[in-house]
């Protein structure tokens, strides 16, 4: 670990992704809580590449739910999205804006739609156009995960936010979406299926054409429920799932990595977990982020830890109910090659959101910190990880 450092406010703050950007620092995004309610605001942070504090953005209306789960950069700024409240319909909706590099709002602009909707996952094409995922017709507001009751949408608007298209999905969120070579779409999300005399979840991809219309939906999965976050392309045309499963002999929640080849046929599955040694039967392993890396293999981040009355110390990097970032790198065949637990020493809470590649070599792992940063606990942690030099577990 290079460094780590943490940086938001004193509300409670909570980050959902991030990227390095183009001048060398970082970008996070995601929510803090209203200081007299439950409700939260929109917030991002950037930093340069030392870690040192550039700006810090709030979006939000008192007393309402607003809250960003994504972000891209583009040639004058950066689009973010996910869940803004429009004063018009008295409700949360699908948000996206644009900010300049300075972190001044161009445009703000909501998405209408029956119930609550947000936008969970962007891309931009070549062109500028936005492309965004995410759910409508929720009844729940600020709901930042697995929306059960929503129906998921693709939509594509010009640079300027003005709609272009916007089309249903047959599940019920789009959860992250990248540009395919073809020009079509790939989404990956979560769904409820049913198989095996009973309902479970399993990962789910969509494959569009360049005009949101479904071509394929092909869901994978076990013997009990897969949660999928995160996914990104592969050289080969095919895609690499993360989240956590219940499956493949796992315990309690463990690591899910699973890769599909360029036709959507399954090609293998692999499971980590308890990284330090505590009783699988109390420790969460929860993946939310993968990335393919420069040598054909893939790179895991989320977190490890318990959530019970179960307590176990021992590992250098302290107790089990202390979550911590959990980072796992494969071959191109999922094979390990090497997992770590950051920061080192007992620390308190820094359980990984997600994870991007560093033009360096390296990572940049986003962390829910409550152990480095002065405004309070709960703040965005931003933690700098060096190049490939990790050849065994920290």
């Amino acid at each position: 670990m290079e460094w780590h450092a943490g940086f938001g406010t004193d509300r409670g703050d909570h980050v959902h992704e991030g990227w390095q950007t183009s001048d060398g620092g970082y970008i996070g995004i995601g929510q803090n809580e209203e200081r007299h309610g439950k409700k939260s605001n929109l917030l991002v942070v950037k930093t340069d590449s030392n870690a040192n504090q550039e700006w810090i953005k709030e979006i939000g209306t008192r007393k309402r739910w607003d809250f960003g789960i994504c972000v891209r950069e583009i040639k004058d700024g950066f689009i973010i999205g996910g869940g803004i409240y429009n004063p018009f319909s008295g409700k949360q909706e699908r948000g996206l804006a644009k900010l300049d590099f300075h972190g001044h709002t161009i445009w703000q602009k909501t998405y209408p739609g029956s119930g609550a909707g947000a936008v969970r996952g962007i891309d931009i094409d070549e062109y500028g156009n936005i492309i965004a995922t995410g759910y409508v017709n929720a009844s729940r507001e600020g709901y930042v995960f697995i929306v059960e009751e929503g129906e998921g949408f693709i939509m594509k608007t010009n640079l300027d936010g003005n709609l272009i298209w916007d089309k249903r999905l047959s599940t019920q969120q789009g959860t992250k979406v990248w540009i395919e070579k073809n020009g079509g779409f790939a989404i990956a999300s979560t769904k409820w299926v049913y198989h095996n005399g009973r309902n479970n979840q399993d990962v789910l991809l969509i494959r569009t054409d360049p005009s949101g219309n479904e071509i394929s939906v092909r869901n994978y999965g076990g013997e009990n429920n897969e949660h999928c976050y995160d996914f990104d392309l592969t050289p080969d045309g095919g895609y690499i799932f993360a989240g956590h499963t219940l499956s493949y002999g796992a315990i309690n929640w463990d690591y899910l990595l699973m890769k599909v080849d360029s036709a959507g046929k399954e090609e293998w599955v692999r499971t980590f977990g308890q990284p330090r040694g505590y009783d699988p039967k109390w420790i969460h392993d929860e993946s939310y982020g993968v990335r393919s890396t420069p040598d054909g293999g893939f790179i895991i981040a989320g977190g490890s830890g318990d959530e019970f009355a179960y307590s176990q110390d021992g590992h250098p990097a302290g107790p089990s109910d202390e979550w911590k970032a959990y980072l796992v790198k494969t071959d191109a065949h999922g094979n390990l090659l090497w997992e770590a637990v950051y920061p080192p020493g007992s620390m308190a809470n820094n359980a990984a959101e997600f994870i991007a590649l560093t033009r360096d070599g390296g990572y940049i792992i986003f962390t829910d910190t409550d152990s480095e940063s002065p405004p309070a606990m709960n703040n965005f942690g931003f933690m700098k990880i060096e190049p490939d030099t990790v050849s065994q577990s920290n």
